[in-house]
């Protein structure tokens, strides 16, 4: 076998790198140049790709040799980057869902090269009706799309790396239960649905509520841990990690370890599918909770998600800190936890303020009589 020469690669290509620029920061900026015929071609290239940068620099202009509609490009880069790593239900419901119905009716048969910041602020103008989420995620999605096009070789910069964003649509109102609302709730559930109960008092999402076994469980302890999730696939339950692979164990309270305790072991699942006993569908599941939740007062009528907005609007109400609700929830981002789910009540705010106004006036008048 012949030996490999200094700087070719086990593919046999030779690899030529070289600085191209420096960031903010001071720190070269390194791009790899390749070649199957020698080290000299790969470093012809990137004179060539040094020259031609110097030029796009001083005209504003993307460096790139081949003409790639966004179209085409954008396909390619969810069946690439995104459809081999993420559940179908992800892929199809946001970044296919962005791509499709979104992105390419706006930027669809041009050139990607020709693409400006001024282009895509100006879509991002044309879909101030959408929420504010449904941008960020489009904003996400089209930003990856072109720095997967720079590390390609098809662009040179990103369009839209510094881009603005503006909704002007009605925030969705989430429903968050006050404490008497959650206490009738789960009085009702007693009997006719305990998972409501075990998603009031342990904020689970809805997959992961179905996907927990009897082997997650430690009632010694009071812990459960989640290990999966249970999403929907061609119309069927799937088990998979559970969102942004949140592993974490949480500890029960009293009364739910109770309700465990009381539950017949006819599964491998907690909560399983009435008739197979294996794991439930999750559309399955929504439907049984709309039912429960018709034959209860509209106020207090919740979604899966909103039974987990008001265990964390609870938590917030009884003092306890956002990292621990963040923990608690699975979230990724303590962002996330402040922002989507906890929301104080005005209510909630105004004995907050007044509970801390006669805690101060109190400690005000022992000083005062201790003098």
């Amino acid at each position: 076998m012949p030996r490999k020469k200094k700087h070719q690669r086990a593919d046999g290509r030779f690899e030529y790198k070289c600085t191209i620029g420096h960031k903010l920061d001071g720190t070269a900026i390194r791009k790899s140049f390749y070649s199957t015929v020698s080290l000299t071609d790969a470093k012809r290239q990137a004179e060539a790709y040094k020259q031609e940068k110097a030029v796009s620099d001083a005209l504003g202009e993307p460096v790139t040799t081949q003409s790639v509609t966004f179209s085409e490009w954008s396909r390619k880069w969810l069946i690439t980057y995104k459809k081999p790593f993420i559940s179908v239900s992800t892929y199809k419901n946001t970044y296919e869902n962005c791509v499709e119905k979104h992105l390419i009716p706006f930027f669809g048969a041009a050139i990607l090269s020709d693409i400006r910041p001024a282009d895509v602020q100006e879509f991002f103008a044309s879909k101030k009706e959408c929420s504010h989420s449904l941008l960020e995620k489009l904003r996400t999605t089209l930003s990856a799309i072109f720095e997967a096009a720079i590390d390609n070789d098809l662009i040179y910069k990103n369009p839209a790396k510094y881009t603005k964003l503006k909704s002007e649509a009605e925030p969705k109102k989430k429903t968050a239960l006050t404490d008497d609302q959650i206490e009738f709730v789960k009085s009702a559930a007693e009997d006719k649905m305990p998972e409501v109960i075990f998603l009031l008092e342990t904020g689970l999402r809805r997959g992961e509520l179905l996907g927990l076994m009897w082997s997650d469980i430690d009632l010694k302890n009071g812990t459960a841990k989640i290990q999966r999730s249970v999403s929907v696939e061609a119309g069927k339950a799937v088990v998979r990690p559970p969102k942004w692979e949140s592993y974490r164990t949480i500890p029960l309270m009293p009364s739910t370890i109770e309700l465990l305790r009381s539950r017949q072991r006819t599964s491998l699942y907690v909560f399983p599918a009435q008739l197979t006993h294996g794991a439930e569908n999750p559309n399955n599941f929504s439907r049984r909770l709309r039912r429960f939740f018709s034959g209860l007062p509209e106020e207090c009528r919740c979604s899966a998600h909103e039974l987990r907005h008001s265990y964390a609007s609870q938590l917030m109400r009884k003092g306890v800190n956002i990292y621990t609700i963040s923990k608690l929830l699975g979230h990724r981002d303590i962002k996330v936890t402040s922002k989507t789910y906890v929301h104080p009540d005005v209510e909630s705010l105004r004995t907050e303020l007044s509970g801390k106004i006669c805690r101060q006036n109190v400690v005000k008048k022992n000083c005062t009589s201790k003098k």
